[in-house]
């Protein structure tokens, strides 16, 4: 076979040197081609696209002599295809959020923690995976009947929700998270620093409501703020009198005008609202209101464990 090989390349003269596998060297127009196919769908990269489609048409192999007249070329190409990166890495980002939305719309919160400390390990800045992260173990947390388990995941939320913040502070859902994770921390903390952060998780309450005004949570949760501290007992007020000058203060009627607003932003959009809403209507005196409300509740349909709680509990309360 080789000295077949070799006479039929005796014979006559090659115009290129053929390669190992017995091909020619590719010329510009198949190097454009190759290319062409690989970042036809990148919209980031008009001037490569345009460039090799000219050098396409030349008909001509890559001059070797005078490299110098590759710099334009070469130039453009490195300036477009940092371009295209720098697009795939946005593309990656969005791809990365839009799937950890949707497992978390799907109750995924274990797949979705890794989903996230994966993409953390090549972003560890980013404030929206931060987040969303917080989020997740909060659940993972919620789910949990150990308290050394469930102290582990609230502390390791709270921490990704601090760094959220400090990256991104005029994000609306680093400062919900932050305060929601905090406000977690409370179940193994003393009276004293409960006391301490539930000022720091209005504050933080309070902001996320400012900047997202269209989050109906955001302002349900200064609404469970107003009714939590709306019912300390006697004792639990005079502890926090004794502890601060000002201890936190609030009233059910606070606590209703939140959840009221919460549920005319986004109807519908959580059965705790509406169980609150008739317990506040109920702390009132006001009973035709809170039946209203329990059975508004009770019609509503669970998307999540916690709704299914939410139900269970509604089923039992009476008015």
């Amino acid at each position: 076979m080789g000295l077949g090989a070799g006479k039929a390349s005796a014979g006559r003269a090659s115009p290129t040197p053929p390669t190992r596998r017995g091909r020619a060297p590719p010329n510009s127009k198949m190097v454009a081609a190759r290319l062409l196919r690989w970042f036809k769908p990148a919209s980031a990269l008009p001037s490569t696209a345009l460039l090799l489609r000219f050098a396409s048409k030349r008909h001509r192999p890559l001059p070797t002599s005078r490299p110098q007249t590759l710099r334009p070329l070469r130039s453009a190409l490195v300036a477009s295809l940092a371009a295209g990166l720098s697009g795939l890495g946005a593309a990656c980002e969005v791809g990365a959020l839009s799937r950890a939305d949707a497992l978390f719309d799907a109750n995924e919160y274990a797949q979705l923690a890794d989903l996230l400390r994966t993409a953390l390990s090549s972003r560890p800045d980013d404030a929206q995976l931060l987040w969303r992260l917080a989020r997740a173990l909060k659940k993972l947390a919620d789910a949990q009947s150990e308290k050394p388990a469930k102290e582990k995941l609230a502390r390791e939320a709270h921490a990704a929700a601090e760094r959220s913040l400090a990256l991104a502070p005029e994000c609306g859902a680093a400062h919900k998270w932050y305060a929601i994770t905090l406000s977690e921390l409370g179940a193994f903390l003393g009276t004293t620093d409960k006391i301490k952060n539930s000022f720091a998780v209005r504050e933080h309450f309070d902001r996320a409501a400012e900047l997202c005004p269209a989050d109906a949570t955001s302002r349900h949760l200064l609404g469970v703020w107003c009714f939590e501290v709306a019912k300390l007992s006697w004792f639990e007020q005079k502890a926090a009198a004794a502890i601060f000058a000002s201890p936190p203060r609030a009233t059910f009627e606070e606590a209703l005008a939140h959840f009221e607003l919460a549920e005319k932003t986004e109807p519908d959009f959580y059965p705790k609202n509406k169980l609150l809403m008739a317990q506040a209507h109920a702390r009132l005196g006001q009973k035709e209101e809170a039946r209203y409300w329990l059975q508004s509740c009770l019609r509503s349909t669970p998307k999540t464990p916690e709704d299914e709680q939410t139900l269970a509990e509604a089923a039992r309360t009476k008015l």
